[in-house]
C-alpha cells in the first residue's frame, strides 16, 4: 500500500475522486483524524471535511496515483 497527502476543495473535487477510485483493483482509504473511510463512498467522503487527508491506495494503483497527483498535488 502506499500513502499520499492531499486536499479536496469542492464538491466536484469529491465527485472525480470517487470516480477513479472505483476503477481500482483493491482498497481505497481516506484517513481523516481519527476516521477512516471508504474512498470508494461519495458519501463517506462527503461526511468529512476533506482537506488534509491520506489516501492509502494499493502500489499497483499507478494511473491512480497519477490521477492523484495531476489533480491534487502538482496544482
Amino acid at each position: 500500500m502506499k500513502t499520499l497527502n492531499i486536499t479536496m476543495r469542492y464538491i466536484s473535487d469529491i465527485a472525480k475522486f470517487t470516480q477513479e477510485a472505483m476503477k481500482v483493483t483493491g482498497d481505497v482509504s481516506i484517513y481523516k483524524d481519527k476516521y477512516v473511510i471508504d474512498g470508494k463512498s461519495i458519501m463517506g467522503l462527503f461526511s468529512i471535511n476533506t482537506s488534509d487527508i491520506t489516501v492509502e491506495y494499493p502500489k499497483e494503483a499507478i494511473e491512480f496515483e497519477k490521477f492523484l497527483l495531476d489533480t491534487f498535488v502538482n496544482n
